[in-house]
Order: structure tokens, then C-alpha cells, then sequence
């Protein structure tokens, strides 16, 4: 019998799991600059020339000259007409417009985002925002996803521009065309037979693969129930070790994930083990992805509580080899 108190840390959980996620990335980012500056409003003036580094501030102006790249996280960030930046701009905040020069990419989070005239991004730029302007120049292949786009008559794109949103094309120039993405996917959308066929592939693919990982590791399948219950912080995925191991942990948290659903539901009946839970899982879960905003919202975290309790499960090895590597105290009595 499992406590009552445990549904509550169920939905305490979730929170945890999406601040220990997304904190650890915003610090990786600021530990890679070389310098940081956290105040009201930093500045950078005209003339002046400055290294890379990273900013934490109501308003970010570049006036002068960043030689490196520039982060910002910031209710404003503006690159003036005449500011450079040598290297890419990486920019969080409420708005951001882009006015002078970048000589590397440009990417920006915010509620605007704006390559302003005269202003010219070096390279690619890309913009995930509530609107976005296209009134400068952006010499590679720009994406959007935005609710508005706008191509300004001045706007320049040497390159593809891809966008999600609506497009308000006022006669800029697109190189090689604009392409209109109604939903960003890692796979071609498949319909017909086509795409019930590999629905039906990808749902017994998880089924296999989950079966060979309670198989292989039953124990600590046994674990990963109670460690979501147990514990009000989940391990985080170790996104620096690289994309193709981070996605497979993704991957394999998402199965775990499922298995811990189906946990979830056989703890109010009276049947219970590791096989039934992962084959109550995952048909749930893929009934449940039927549902545009539901599924979306029940996958993601069925995909953070599998990769914490992986990551957990990884961390309780290493600290279980170095505790037997560790000498043994003697009894000098």
C-alpha cells in the first residue's frame, strides 16, 4: 500500500522535474563565456571593444564592439546601428532587435525579435517569438516560429526562410523562397495506411525495447516506481554528453516513462507487475497522444519523470562502485 501523502509528491514532482531541466541549461550556457555582467543596464559604448560575455540584466545595448559572442538574458537587448558583434549573438528576453552587425548566428527567444535596417546578421539567424521583423539583412537561411512574421520592403534573406506562424510579405528578398512549416517535426507526416502502419511500428518498438530492458534490468525497473514517489527531486540528463547520447536517454526515458504510468494505474487495482505495468504504459499513452494539447502535455512529462529516474539510477551505480572501491576503516581496538 502506497501513503496517501504520495499524490501530492506526484504533483510536486512536476515542477521539480521542469526546473532541475531547464536551470542546469541556462547555467551551462553562462559557464561557457569567459566573462559576466549582471547588473540594471550594461552597456557597451561606441568605441569601446569588449570580449565575449554574458549578460543577466534589465537592458543589454551594444554600441561599441563585442569581439566573441554575446549572451543575454534581459528584458531588452539591442545591437545599435554601428554595434558589432564579432561572433554570435544568443539572446533571452522581452524584446531584441538587431540594428549594427553580428559575424556569427543569431538566435533570440522573446516576445519581439527584430533585425532592424541597416542592420546584417554574418550568418544564420532563427527567432522563436510572439513576432518577428525582417527589415535588415540576414546572410544565410533564416527560421522563425512566431504568431507574425514580417519581410519588410528593405528585408534581405540570402538564403531559405522557413517560418511557423502567418507571413506579411511587404516585397523583401528571399533568395532561395520562403517555406511555410505548419508544425516543426523530426519525421515526414505520414497519412493513410502509411501512417497507421508505422504508428503501429513505433508502438511495438517501445513494447520490445521496454520488455528487454525490464528483463535485463528488473531491478532497478522495481525502483524507478518508487523512486518517482520517493523523491521530491529527479536526476537530470547529462545533455553535455553529447546530442546522440542525450537523444537515445530521451528516448529511453520516454519508455521508462510509460512504464511508471502504467505502475501509476495498477496501484488503485489489485493486479500488479513489471511486464502488465509496461503493457498498460504504453497503449495508454498512445491513446492519450490522440488528444492535440492533452497528449503533447502527457508525454513531456512522462518523458522528464523516465530520464530522471534513469539519471537517478546511474548516479545510484556510481556512487554504489565507489563505495566498494573505497578501503574499509580498521578496528584498531
Amino acid at each position: 500500500m502506497r501513503a496517501p501523502g504520495h499524490l501530492a509528491m506526484r504533483q510536486g514532482l512536476v515542477v521539480a522535474l521542469v526546473v532541475a531541466l531547464v536551470l542546469p541549461s541556462f547555467a551551462g550556457v553562462a559557464a561557457a563565456q569567459s566573462q559576466q555582467h549582471v547588473g540594471g543596464t550594461v552597456v557597451v559604448e561606441a568605441g569601446d571593444t569588449v570580449g565575449g560575455f554574458t549578460a543577466y540584466a534589465s537592458r543589454v545595448v551594444v554600441r561599441g564592439t563585442v569581439d566573441g559572442d554575446l549572451t543575454a538574458f534581459a528584458g531588452r537587448v539591442v545591437v545599435e546601428d554601428g554595434g558589432e558583434v564579432t561572433g554570435r549573438v544568443r539572446a533571452f528576453a522581452g524584446s531584441v532587435v538587431v540594428a549594427g552587425s553580428t559575424g556569427g548566428n543569431a538566435v533570440a527567444y522573446a516576445g519581439h525579435v527584430e533585425v532592424a535596417e541597416p542592420g546584417r546578421v554574418g550568418g544564420s539567424f532563427g527567432a522563436v517569438a510572439g513576432s518577428v521583423t525582417l527589415a535588415g539583412t540576414v546572410d544565410e537561411d533564416a527560421t522563425t516560429v512566431a504568431g507574425d512574421v514580417t519581410l519588410a520592403p528593405s528585408g534581405e534573406v540570402d538564403g531559405f526562410l522557413t517560418y511557423v506562424g502567418t507571413l506579411d510579405d511587404q516585397g523583401g528578398s528571399v533568395t532561395l523562397g520562403a517555406r511555410h512549416v505548419s508544425e516543426l517535426s523530426l519525421l515526414p507526416p505520414l497519412s493513410g495506411p502509411g501512417g497507421i502502419i508505422f504508428a503501429l511500428y513505433l508502438l511495438a518498438a517501445d513494447l520490445v525495447a521496454g520488455s528487454l530492458f525490464l528483463t535485463a534490468f528488473p531491478g532497478f525497473a522495481d525502483d524507478a516506481a518508487e523512486t518517482v514517489l520517493d523523491h521530491t527531486v529527479v536526476g537530470l540528463p547529462l545533455a553535455l554528453a553529447g546530442l546522440v547520447v542525450y537523444l537515445v536517454l530521451l528516448w529511453v526515458g520516454s519508455i521508462y516513462g510509460r512504464y511508471l504510468l502504467g505502475a501509476g494505474l495498477l496501484s488503485f487495482t489489485e493486479r500488479d507487475g513489471r511486464y502488465l505495468a509496461l503493457f498498460v504504459g504504453v497503449p495508454v499513452t498512445a491513446v492519450l497522444s490522440l488528444f492535440p494539447i492533452v497528449g503533447d502535455l502527457v508525454r513531456l512529462l512522462l518523458v522528464l519523470a523516465g530520464v530522471g529516474v534513469v539519471a537517478l539510477g546511474f548516479r545510484a551505480a556510481y556512487e554504489s562502485v565507489g563505495e566498494r572501491r573505497s578501503p574499509r576503516p580498521t578496528d584498531n581496538a
